[in-house]
């Protein structure tokens, strides 16, 4: 009797363990409330206008090789809303950094060949609070770019490249939890000192 009473014990407490564990998990791989949806990306023209692509000159009229700024226009939605109590302040979200990948108007290309390489870049600490729209500007295409292959390749010329960038944004809410969105922006990268600007 005595053994069978220590057993059960024994297998109540490794019940528990294992239940404490499992609560653990659970908390760790809890997705957060909140999602980062984005409205729109923005470049500009020649003229200086905020459009919905970007044209990149690889050169400037004055020699000079300059980085592409573009903005991404988002708001946070909570993914399940609370009609009575409505968000708090734990559900706002900071951005961190993010990601842009080119690839060609119909599909992937090759980093270095037919279209630029990757980078990675930072925000300096944007804070997204629930339902408020905000701008962010953020570097799309880097001064490397465009002393490499593909786009070097283009100075003197009037060849026009469509290629698409692909934007991914990474922060986390107010309780740590990874919260990530994907936008894209089209880029008609020519030397614009030789070439009529897409209209």
């Amino acid at each position: 009797m005595n053994k069978m009473t220590a057993t059960l014990k024994t297998l109540a407490v490794a019940a528990a363990v294992l239940a404490l564990a499992g609560c653990n998990t659970i908390s760790q791989d809890t997705e957060s409330s909140s999602m980062i949806v984005i409205m729109s990306i923005t470049g500009t023209n020649m003229a200086g206008d905020t459009v919905a692509y970007l044209q990149s000159d690889v050169l400037g009229s004055d020699g000079l090789v300059r980085v592409d700024n573009a903005t991404a226009n988002i708001v946070v939605r909570l993914i399940n809303p609370d009609p009575i109590n409505g968000p708090s302040q734990f559900n706002d979200v900071v951005l961190t950094n993010y990601r842009v990948t080119y690839e060609l108007a119909t599909g992937p290309g090759t980093p270095g060949a037919d279209v630029p390489l990757p980078f990675d870049g930072n925000f300096s600490t944007v804070l997204c609070p629930v339902d408020e729209d905000v701008a962010v500007p953020f570097v799309v295409v880097l001064e490397a770019a465009k002393q490499a292959a593909p786009l070097n390749a283009l100075i003197g010329t009037a060849t026009v490249l469509e290629r698409k960038a692909k934007i991914e944004i990474f922060g986390h809410d107010l309780t740590d939890h990874p919260v990530t969105a994907t936008g894209y922006l089209t880029i008609y990268f020519a030397d614009y000192q030789d070439v009529v600007p897409v209209k």
